[in-house]
Formats: structure tokens, sequence, C-alpha cells
């Protein structure tokens, strides 16, 4: 039984340098783990995904937080919960950032370029009155 909850600790450790594909193999099998009842098995999969620091682990702590009975592990899912999102948070709320930026180049260049067809149609107008 230690073995096993090392092993599920050692998963979180190691998630950090795999491809997104073999990370999310991980996360998968850790949900997996949170599912059982067992008390040490909770916190070691606890442990795990505190090490991860993606949202999709922060998911994962909310509902072992939402369906555990006991306190402790609770108390220990929510603690992480905040660890997590503090430390996976910066670079999504960057990405955020950057595509909210794009976008807006993007809208004032279309404004730019109706605003100037508007500047030609009323010298056009004002053209053909005089």
């Amino acid at each position: 039984m230690a073995l096993r909850l090392v092993a599920i600790r050692g998963l979180g450790a190691i998630a950090s340098g795999q491809t997104s594909h073999n990370r999310d193999r991980i996360l998968n099998r850790l949900e997996a783990l949170a599912n059982e009842t067992f008390f040490l098995t909770q916190v070691a999969v606890v442990t795990a995904l505190g090490k991860v620091e993606t949202m999709k682990a922060a998911a994962i702590l909310q509902r072992l937080a939402d369906q555990t009975p006991d306190g402790r592990v609770r108390r220990r899912a929510e603690e992480t919960i905040e660890t997590v999102r503090k430390a996976a948070s910066p670079d999504k709320t960057i990405k955020k950032l950057r595509s909210e930026l794009d976008q807006l180049k993007k809208d004032n260049q279309e404004l730019r370029s109706r605003l100037e067809a508007l500047e030609v149609q009323a010298q056009n107008g004002k053209s053909k009155k005089s």
C-alpha cells in the first residue's frame, strides 16, 4: 500500500515535464484514483494534483472536495485548489489577454476602414452638391 501511495504522488511530480497527451493521461488516472474512498489514497491524489498546476487539476480537486465525506481531505483539496489556480492562472490570463488584444486590433482596423469609406462617401457627396 505504501508503494502505491508513493507511485500516486509520483504521478504528479512527473506530469509537469510531459507532453499534453501524457499529462492528460496522468490527470485521467488521478481523476479515477480520486474516486476511491480510502483516506490515504485521496490525500496522495491531492498531493499529486497540487504538483500538476493546470486548471484541469483544479477541477479534479474541486470534484474531490465536493464528493469526499472526510473533512481533512476536503480542507487539503480546497487549499491545494487555491495553490494550483494561482500557479496555473498567469499563463491562461496572459493568453486570454493576448487574444483579446489581437481581437481589439482587428476590430480597430475594421473600424478605421469603415470610417475611411464613410469619409470618402461624405467627400463625394459634398463634391456632387457643389
